[in-house]
């Protein structure tokens, strides 16, 4: 049986649910709990950094299934 989230991992699937996240702005076994469990997908988006000059970035994307669990809490 798995762990329930955090309390940090639900704020950061909230955030999510509101617009994707730069991967690299969010602590590494979260983003391994949440895309092992299904809650969110990987996906390129344009980068939000100055340092990138407009390429794009590994974001993190809220799935149904995370939206279902933000909907029981």
């Amino acid at each position: 049986m798995a762990k329930p989230l955090s309390t940090h991992a639900m704020d950061e699937l909230r955030f999510m649910a509101k617009e994707p996240l730069p991967r690299c702005g969010i602590n590494p076994g979260i983003v391994n709990k949440l895309l092992s469990e299904g809650l969110a997908r990987s996906v390129q988006l344009p980068s939000p950094f100055a340092a990138h000059k407009g390429g794009d970035c590994e974001h993190l994307e809220i799935t149904d299934a995370g939206r279902a669990l933000l909907d029981k809490k």
